[in-house]
């Protein structure tokens, strides 16, 4: 009788015993599946939505360090609004000392307004709250405009170490790179935790990381330069590692007595730029400089721009009022035309 059970018991492990070998022979195919398949995500940040594709097994955790990360660097380092950042405090007294991270995008952000010469200046900020794009616009008087112009200027920005001094006159603004700058953060982020794969875009500013597990080239669109259209007119190809930022009179703007303002200003005037461009794609190896690239280049022009881009290693696409594309050498076959009003050259 005592064989009898044995026997009995003997069979019901068998079943067990065989499930937990499946299970464990099948795991690795489990994770591997699971790494193949894509995790989106968005959020809200910058004044922006942020998208996020993440492949690999630690993608979960690795999307919520980002929208963490991106939240922390506007509201900690960057904005000119949020009154427990850095930039905040360094405008409100004129001088102060800031953390390594901040007193790097500042330098970072002063080097490429000198190579610019002036196009791109992070020392605006009071003339850019005057026109106040971020809620609504206004239009200042040529007069306001005219008595904040002496005071911008990346040379009158005094940097010793850590320590950040304003001239008079000068606020700093960081609209124009915060989103350059949130894609360098997730780079950051996804390469420590090794991620295999992904694509970031937070605004006009958009990373591409690692390989397209479709295999190919990864797919960007870039957008049509219209207020009314949010299609795309191209679609750029780039391999691996690549920062793509775009930068457009379409963004932000408001109407005035039949006329249009666009929220790209010219240092120089205070006044919206007028380098007959709607708009213009940089593709460059760092959120950051795409992000300052594409306004600089946008308020220079395509002439102008070139040893701009050239000293950056960067490549343009630029698109003016006639709905011409042009673009630089490095980009001439990675474009794919998506809108029969616009013209290659």
């Amino acid at each position: 009788m005592t064989k009898r059970k044995n026997q009995k018991k003997a069979k019901r492990k068998i079943p067990k015993f065989f499930f937990l070998l499946l299970f464990l022979l099948l795991l690795p195919l489990i994770f591997l599946f699971d790494g193949n398949q894509p995790l989106k995500q968005n959020g809200f940040a910058m004044g922006s939505p942020v998208s996020l594709t993440l492949y690999g097994k630690k993608k979960s955790d690795a999307a919520a360090r980002i929208l963490e990360e991106i939240s922390k660097e506007e509201t900690k380092y960057i904005s000119r609004y949020q009154e427990n950042s850095e930039i905040f405090a360094l405008n409100s007294s004129g001088s102060a000392m800031v953390s390594d991270h901040t007193a790097k995008i500042l330098q970072t952000a002063l080097t490429l307004a000198e190579d610019s010469d002036g196009a791109f200046d992070i020392t605006i900020g009071k003339i850019t709250a005057l026109w106040d794009f971020d809620h609504g616009g206004k239009l200042p008087s040529p007069e306001q405009i005219a008595a904040l112009l002496p005071s911008p200027g990346a040379e009158k920005t005094q940097m010793n170490g850590n320590q950040i001094t304003l001239a008079e006159g000068q606020a700093i603004d960081l609209g124009a790179i915060g989103k350059g700058v949130a894609c360098d953060d997730a780079f950051a982020i996804l390469s420590e935790m090794k991620i295999r794969s992904a694509v970031v875009s937070v605004g006009g500013s958009v990373m591409t990381y690692g390989e397209n597990p479709k295999k190919g080239p990864w797919k960007i669109g870039i957008r049509t330069p219209e207020a009314d259209d949010a299609s795309n007119v191209l679609v750029l190809s780039v391999d691996g590692n690549s920062f793509i930022s775009t930068s457009g009179d379409y963004e932000k703007f408001f109407e005035r007595n039949g006329r249009r303002y666009h929220h790209i200003l010219s240092p120089q005037t205070g006044f919206p730029a007028d380098s007959g461009l709607k708009s213009v794609t940089v593709v460059s190896q760092s959120g950051l400089v795409s992000d300052a690239l594409s306004t600089a280049c946008f308020i220079l022009g395509k002439e102008k721009s070139i040893n701009l881009l050239q000293k950056y290693r960067a490549e343009a696409v630029f698109i003016d009022r006639e709905n011409h594309i042009s673009t630089t050498g490095g980009l001439k076959d990675h474009l794919t035309l998506q809108n029969e009003h616009y013209q290659m050259s």
